[in-house]
């Protein structure tokens, strides 16, 4: 005959009756200080270069291009290909139909709902500032931060590297809220995709999928010469 032995479990929260119920607000005056980033920086060999450079650079770029794009139109090559490659299908039908009020107010929820989407994610990086090529968050091993380097010989935790955005940037703009502004970005996201859902179902339901899927090879072939062109 076997002995039963009977084992007592500890209770499920022994510290409960300790603890007081958290409040469902953010009391500023109890929250983590403000602590404002660094200027936004990416890792390039060993040397961090502010992205301000990006807008001399990419604005002096953009004039290059612009003027490389004119010179080249008046080539007269270029001017053949364009006449004999248009990229307007001629024998395609045409929607004369207008923009219905729902097209355009899918596409002004699509932009608001992108607002909200991107003010919130860049308030979930503002929690951890820094950017990786690896799985890991080896501290140094980033390419991209817009924090100061994680300094040595003290524990440093995502409290410490959080820095505060302005209320206009992120969502809610409070330093150290990863936990709404996972709520506001991944509800968002659940609209953005209900609105995405409903743009292709109308689009294809309607007319106006003729606006954006070639009917025709006419577009992309070259068209036919006549005979006399083909002599010499």
């Amino acid at each position: 005959m076997t002995d039963s032995v009977k084992i007592e479990l500890p209770s499920h929260d022994p510290i409960a009756s300790t603890l007081s119920a958290a409040d469902d607000r953010i009391v500023m005056s109890e929250w983590l200080p403000p602590q404002e980033g660094i200027v936004p920086c990416i890792c390039i060999g060993r040397r961090w270069i502010s992205i301000l450079w990006a807008l001399p650079i990419g604005a002096a770029a953009l004039v290059l291009v612009i003027a490389l794009a004119q010179s080249l139109r008046e080539l007269q090559s270029v001017q053949a290909f364009i006449k004999e490659y248009p990229g307007i299908a001629q024998s395609a039908p045409s929607v004369d139909s207008g923009f219905p009020w729902w097209l355009q107010l899918q596409h002004f929820l699509n932009m608001l709902f992108m607002m909200f989407i991107i003010r919130a994610g860049i308030q979930i990086l503002a929690d951890h500032p820094r950017l990786y090529w690896t799985r890991d968050c080896t501290p140094g091993t980033e390419w991209f931060r817009f924090q100061h380097p994680v300094p040595e010989g003290r524990i440093w935790t995502s409290k410490d590297d959080s820095v505060t955005l302005p209320g206009w940037l992120g969502i809610p703009g409070v330093r150290h809220s990863i936990g709404l502004a996972r709520w506001w970005h991944f509800s968002v996201v659940m609209l953005w995709t209900i609105n995405g859902i409903a743009f292709y179902v109308l689009i294809f339901a309607t007319g106006q999928w003729l606006r954006l899927v070639p009917v025709t090879w006419a577009c992309s072939l070259p068209r036919s010469r006549p005979a006399s062109s083909m002599r010499r």
